[in-house]
């Protein structure tokens, strides 16, 4: 009984997604009953801070915690991944959230069974890269423009009830807008003047719908992060654009530049209102300056099938 009395400490979202918070403490409970660990939880309530929940999982840890789950959204895998930074305790997700982005990437059940025996009882890992934007981490996705100001407008209520449907909903009057802005893009050492709608820096490549991505081959854990320059001002470029995402010939569309950045990205626009979106949330407005941290988190993921 070599696991017995170690401790698996699992991050609830009660509001993420298609959570149901009792159900995921319930299958997670059999699965480290199953596995000889304790389990604790802790619930997130509405308005607590990433810092708070990031002070959680360090007290965890401190009290020799051997696994880490996380049910939620980016946002709240985010503030967990925070305290794992650089330890050698494993993150695992419960893929509650609405798109699933980070699970989906690591081919992780989303059958909540599976993915709790999963965190379980999972010995493989990947390592994670993440993005340091100040004091915060972020796993997906940053981005400044259209695509931000979407996110702007969806409700976390809306997003809970109506899931992509209202990102498509909120989507329209600012993709019909035309709007674009002048951004000052810092790659690394290289400085680059651009006009664009929007700019997304991806640590992850899964767009949240379908088997969609941003680019061909944006991995979260080759020590770079991929930085996709949206040039779409009409409807029809929109158009053009989700033909060649569909096609998954991203680099040859005439909408879309990439760069790519192995330390740090600057991103900033003289508008002041154009808002900067960390994983699902506005984290701030009109510039972004991310720190790439490469492979600091270890993840559980499931074994490789073999073919």
């Amino acid at each position: 009984m070599e696991h017995h009395n170690k401790k698996l400490y699992a991050v609830i979202n009660p509001v993420a997604g298609s959570c149901d918070a009792e159900t995921v403490e319930q299958e997670l409970a059999q699965a480290c009953a199953a596995a000889g660990l304790t389990l604790e939880c802790h619930f997130t309530s509405a308005g607590e801070s990433d810092q708070n929940i990031t002070d959680k999982v360090r007290q965890a840890l401190r009290q020799g915690c051997v696994r880490v789950a996380v049910a939620g959204g980016d946002g709240t895998v985010a503030a967990v991944g925070s305290a794992l930074i650089d330890t050698e305790t494993p993150l695992a997700l419960l893929p509650v959230g609405t798109a699933n982005l980070l699970a989906r990437e690591l081919n992780i059940p989303l059958d909540l069974s599976l993915a709790c025996q999963l965190a379980a009882n999972g010995k493989k890992l990947r390592h994670f890269d993440a993005m340091r934007v100040g004091r915060r981490v972020f796993l997906s996705h940053i981005s400044l423009g259209v695509y931000s100001k979407i996110a702007e407008r969806t409700s976390r209520a809306s997003k809970r009830y109506f899931r992509q449907i209202a990102y498509i909903w909120n989507a329209l009057p600012e993709l019909l807008s035309g709007r674009t802005w002048r951004f000052t893009l810092l790659v690394d050492d290289r400085e680059i003047q651009l006009r664009a709608s929007f700019i997304m820096v991806a640590n992850v490549g899964g767009l949240g719908a379908a088997e969609l991505r941003w680019g061909e081959d944006i991995a979260l854990d080759d020590g770079l992060v991929d930085i996709c320059v949206v040039h779409a001002r009409t409807l029809r470029d929109y158009l053009t654009l989700a033909d060649s995402i569909l096609r998954g010939r991203h680099k040859s569309s005439p909408k879309l530049s990439y760069y790519r950045a192995a330390r740090r990205v600057k991103v900033a626009t003289p508008h002041k209102r154009v808002p900067v979106r960390g994983d699902g949330e506005i984290i701030g407005y009109s510039s972004v300056e991310i720190t790439l941290l490469p492979k600091v988190i270890k993840v559980i993921v499931p074994e490789p099938i073999d073919p």
